[in-house]
């Protein structure tokens, strides 16, 4: 009887610890695979490209793979052993696409539960399949705007793009901002012609307005920003505007012969920076186009050359516009006399 006793207490002991080990055994994580040295090739081909994904499958736990795809517009493609174990091994699919641009991931699961996905989020770009000829990427602008959104119709209004072309081909046809229905070419100010910041600068009148870009790249195929309508702005005042002025008027030399060319001369200057819109001298009542000859156009000096016939009796008189209503004559009421031209 104590014999079987203890033969109860050492059999109770082994139960216990095979209770004890056996959650342990069963607790073992599994882990997920791993998706390595995932890739497409070639990445640009056409209709009869043969395409070859081909992907690292690792798992840790040492399990089999229960399937290793690639999805191309979540598309699923088998993908067959072609090196190494199952466990650990290359992957590899072909297939051949339709024309456009694609995008694609790899998946695996382990037949445990755990799965992986390359990349963790969204698709990898490609490939680009043509039909005759490479397939064309349309470019893509972004950032687009303009400084700044208010303003008066003195400042000058600068618009900026970022323009980017991912294929590898000659600068865009052009970058262009359309301003109130008005089509204006626009530089490359920074980057490369292929991926830069293009710029235009203008000043504008008063009142609202709208703009909007566009490109053609290379090929020809054209893209806007917005894709479809227009950004408003900016918001223009008008100034108030002061007419110009003139002083210092010469004529020189103020007296000589019939041969001698005589120089009229007079000084513009204007506040608001405004070039003259017109510039005439009137010699005995014939107006003359004045030529800019020294300064800044907006406060620089003015002239006329020209011969005249014997007398003394010439007159002139000066008369200035700044193209936005101001109107200025010089002298303001009757005109200048001269010059004396002689014989000899």
């Amino acid at each position: 009887m104590h014999k079987r006793h203890l033969a109860f207490v050492a059999a109770s002991a082994v139960l216990t610890i095979l209770i004890l080990v056996s959650p342990s055994v069963a607790a073992e994580p599994n882990h997920k695979p791993c998706l390595r040295k995932a890739q497409i090739r070639p990445i640009d081909g056409f209709t009869k490209t043969s395409f070859v994904a081909t992907v690292e499958y690792y798992d840790p736990d040492g399990d089999v793979p229960a399937k290793v795809e690639v999805y191309i517009d979540d598309i699923p493609y088998p993908m067959q052993r072609v090196k190494g174990r199952a466990e650990h091994g290359i992957y590899r699919a072909r297939m051949t696409l339709p024309p456009g641009e694609h995008g694609y991931y790899f998946y695996a699961e382990d037949g445990r539960g755990m799965s992986e996905r390359y990349p963790r989020y969204g698709a990898k770009h490609g490939p680009y399949v043509g039909i005759r000829k490479p397939y064309n990427r349309i470019a893509t602008l972004t950032g687009g705007g303009v400084y700044f959104d208010y303003g008066t119709d003195k400042n000058i209004y600068t618009y900026t793009v970022n323009y980017k072309d991912r294929d590898d081909c000659g600068p865009p046809r052009g970058v262009y901002v359309v301003v109130d229905g008005i089509t204006r070419q626009m530089t490359l100010h920074k980057g490369t012609p292929n991926d830069g910041i293009y710029l235009y600068k203008t000043t504008l009148p008063a009142g609202s307005h709208g703009y909007y870009f566009g490109a053609c790249d290379r090929e020809g195929d054209c893209v806007t920003l917005p894709r479809h309508g227009f950004l408003r702005g900016p918001e223009v005042a008008e100034t108030y505007n002061t007419p110009p002025v003139l002083h210092d008027q010469r004529i020189i030399p103020w007296s000589g012969s019939y041969k001698a060319k005589f120089a009229y001369t007079v000084h513009y200057t204007d506040e608001d920076f405004d070039p003259p819109s017109i510039a005439l001298v009137y010699i005995d009542g014939v107006p003359h186009q004045l030529k800019f000859a020294a300064g800044k156009p907006y406060a620089g000096l003015y002239l006329y050359r020209t011969r005249h016939h014997v007398s003394n009796e010439h007159e002139y008189y000066f008369h200035f516009e700044d193209g936005r209503g101001g109107v200025v004559r010089y002298p303001r009421i009757g005109t200048f006399h001269g010059p004396v031209v002689t014989r000899w």
